[in-house]
């Protein structure tokens, strides 16, 4: 109670809360109706809940803001005092169209005509110390004071005392704010009152999400009922049972969650309040961690249990370690993780297991009964890797004397399997980068995500937690997009884009600012409970989207079945492309952010085993216009593909490719024909016409200009050029010709 009462401001100490206008975490803004003074706004159409029902009433009419204008001259006129109809008199009237004093002259007179009566009756003013008219003291009011009992006309003073003659100044002040949400208190004990004063400042303080007034009174209302005097009293799974049980289909009602979550959240500013000083000295000793009490739950894990562990050493080793890990900057995910492999082993030991009990032997048992309850090779790998860190750490620390010396992970951890290819086909790229496709992505923030995934290669995590201003420019205006690369510890790094793409930027940067004016770290901020942008866009939501999106866009793979694709694929699939675009290694590495040349070189291997298989499938013919191929079995094959594709990356010939060796010199002036190291596919016999045109073209003008030499020479050329277009012509697939001998492909092959 002392810390509360330190903790909460003065204007949250009221028996009634009015949040500040100005505060969108719980004013949700005005009625379109200027007139209406009512703040609760019913969606997109920005009216009250009472202007919501009389536009529905009225047939919900399209033209919106005619009906608006229309509504807010009905109301102007409702809220109009009129002054009484006798000429010179500025009294609000009170009866048949007359102040209440004319009203009684015109009753003592017989109730003449009342026209007749207006025209033979003139103004006069009251006698004696009144003989001045004042003026109403209601905020606006054009009337006279007609009120012995409160300076107010008599239309006003009548809704005063309606009200039960409050204070006239608190009065005033509470029908300007008639509208706007209130929660009352008042039916609060003073402690939980003061704790409900603070969970509305703190939720006020962190501004993130909107609190409807509604939701608090339900929650002060369950509180108000439950036989406790703090919060804290109760946990939260049985404030859950008690303020939203478990209904007859299984479900809990909803409006009351939403009483609960209020509840649940001020129970936990509550105790962080108590255990700011030392969050560590608080949680450490639990078997459940609450890391948003130690700033560690944006995104991540939120809990690290270690209930599981029945043996209470490992316990408290376990415990030392995962702090230990966390200090040293390790992702929760990664602490959270070994902690569940960690609980596995646990339950493997006996439950009153002694360190001494860990020896090599149990450590051998648990692996196979890891490799029977984890059959994938990654989680396994994590568990053993778990254990061995464990091991290794606690030795160099001392954390536990009695471990046995054989208590130790040798090569245990099981092989990688070979790396399978996670790039994109090209069939499926055409259908996911078409502009019509794209358009088709229910979210403009996704749609942009996807073009950098596609053009960057950024991981997921990267990309949603792009910052704002992540545009820079070099010397030459050229822009490159600044990431964060969270995988190593926050390290950054620059991807060159094209200006079409930083304009596309450039739009969602002026998106965020319309709807965060006073700023927003992330270029992409969430759309739930982010009310000051501090949030970047959630993981799960675009996962959501995306699937809708390939539903939407049908996306088929080359047989037609429907194919799926994941957000990470698009980094896999750049940097296949990179590579196949012959982009040196270690650029691709730089550009991708790479920690090794080994993550980059998983791209070349696959790169190289796709261009053998296209190798393969190839037709190839020799100088002499006969189709060669090496039998995939071959002793030399795989020889020849490696000296191919290494000369390919040195000689690329304007009609083939030169098949000599690298350390071959070239015995002639150009890339001839006759060369026997000259070989050619289908895929240049469009050059070979072009070139067999332009030979018989020189070939007859030496013939007229008898110049018999170059002729001679051109004709064999010509000879040369008609047997190897005759032979791509006709020759059947998976052939090759080369150096002058001709090799049949076993058709099994």
């Amino acid at each position: 109670m002392a810390k509360l009462m330190e903790t909460v401001r003065p204007e949250f100490r009221g028996e009634v809360f009015r949040p500040p206008r100005d505060s969108p975490a719980f004013f949700p803004g005005e009625c379109r109706i200027v007139s209406c003074p009512t703040a609760l706004t019913m969606g997109q159409l920005l009216l009250c809940r009472t202007h919501h029902h009389r536009w529905v009433a009225a047939g919900r009419p399209a033209d919106l803001d005619r009906w608006s204008t229309q509504e807010d001259t009905r109301l102007r006129r409702r809220n109009q005092v009129l002054d009484c109809l006798l000429a010179g008199c500025n009294r609000a009237r009170a009866a048949h169209g007359l102040c209440h004093r004319h009203a009684s002259r015109w009753n003592h007179a017989g109730r003449p005509p009342l026209e007749d009566w207006l025209g033979q009756t003139l103004y006069r003013l009251p006698q004696g110390p009144q003989a001045a008219e004042r003026s109403c003291e209601f905020p606006d009011c054009p009337r006279w004071n007609d009120s012995i009992h409160a300076p107010l006309c008599h239309t006003h003073y009548m809704r005063w005392r309606k009200h039960g003659r409050p204070e006239l100044d608190t009065w005033y002040d509470d029908l300007v704010h008639r509208g706007d949400p209130k929660v009352r208190l008042g039916e609060l004990d003073a402690g939980l009152r003061l704790e409900f004063q603070f969970g509305l400042q703190h939720r006020l303080d962190e501004g993130m999400r909107f609190t409807p007034a509604r939701d608090v009174r339900r929650a002060v209302t369950w509180a108000a009922r439950a036989p406790v005097t703090s919060l804290t009293d109760w946990s939260d799974d049985r404030w859950r049972d008690y303020v939203a049980p478990v209904g007859p289909g299984g479900k809990r009602q909803g409006n009351n969650v939403v009483a609960f979550r209020f509840i649940a959240d001020t129970r936990f500013a509550l105790e962080h309040l108590l255990i700011a000083d030392d969050p560590w000295a608080d949680q450490y000793p639990r078997e459940t961690w609450d890391l948003r009490h130690l700033a560690l739950a944006q995104g991540e894990a939120r809990y690290l249990r270690f209930g599981g562990i029945p043996q209470h050493w490992l316990r408290d080793l376990v415990k030392r370690w995962c702090r230990w890990r966390i200090s040293t900057n390790i992702s929760v995910n990664t602490v959270a993780s070994n902690l569940r492999s960690l609980v596995h082993l646990a339950r493997h030991l006996p439950p009153n297991a002694l360190p001494a009990d860990l020896t090599r032997a149990r450590i051998e048992a648990w692996l196979a009964v890891l490799s029977i309850d984890y059959p994938d090779v990654f989680t396994r790998r994590a568990a053993v890797n778990a254990l061995s860190g464990l091991l290794t750490d606690a030795r160099a620390h001392d954390w536990e004397p009695g471990l046995p010396r054989n208590a130790v992970i040798y090569r245990d951890v099981p092989a990688l399997p070979p790396a399978k290819p996670r790039w994109i086909s090209e069939h499926l790229m055409r259908q996911l980068e078409d502009p019509r496709n794209l358009e088709l992505i229910a979210s403009a923030d996704l749609r942009l995500l996807v073009l950098l995934l596609i053009s960057c290669g950024l991981r997921m995590k990267d990309a949603r937690r792009l910052r704002f201003d992540c545009i820079t420019r070099d010397d030459t205006g050229a822009p490159y997009l600044a990431w964060i690369n969270h995988k190593i510890h926050g390290r950054a790094a620059f991807f060159p884009i094209s200006q079409d793409l930083a304009g596309k930027i450039a739009e969602q940067q002026r998106c965020v600012e319309s709807r965060f004016p006073t700023g927003s770290r992330f270029l992409f901020p969430g759309g739930q409970s982010n009310l000051n942008g501090s949030k970047p866009i959630s993981d799960t939501w675009c996962r959501s989207l995306m699937e809708n999106w390939l539903q939407r866009i049908r996306l088929l793979d080359e047989h037609g079945r429907p194919a799926r694709v994941t957000f990470h694929q698009f980094r896999h699939t750049l940097g296949t492309r990179l590579i196949n675009a012959n982009v040196p290694q270690h650029i691709v590495q730089q550009l991708l952010d790479h920690m090794s040349p080994e993550m980059t070189a998983v791209y070349a291997r696959l790169h190289q085993k796709t261009l053998r298989e296209h190798w393969e499938r190839s037709l190839k013919v020799n100088a002499e216009g006969e189709p060669v191929a090496l039998p995939t079995d071959h002793p030399l094959a795989d020889a020849a593909w490696m000296r191919l594709s290494l000369v390919r990356a040195k000689v690329s010939l304007p009609n083939g490719y030169c098949g000599a060796p690298i350390q071959t010199d070239c015995e002639y002036a150009n890339p001839c024909l006759d060369c026997r190291f000259f070989i050619t596919t289908g895929d240049f016999l469009d050059q070979h016409r072009r070139q067999r045109d332009e030979t018989r073209r020189l070939i007859g003008d030496a013939e007229k200009a008898g110049l018999s030499r170059i002729a001679e020479k051109n004709t064999r050329t010509l000879g040369k050029l008609d047997t190897i277009i005759d032979a791509l012509e006709h020759a059947g697939p998976q052939q090759i010709v080369a150096g002058g001998k001709v090799t049949d492909l076993d058709a099994a092959g």
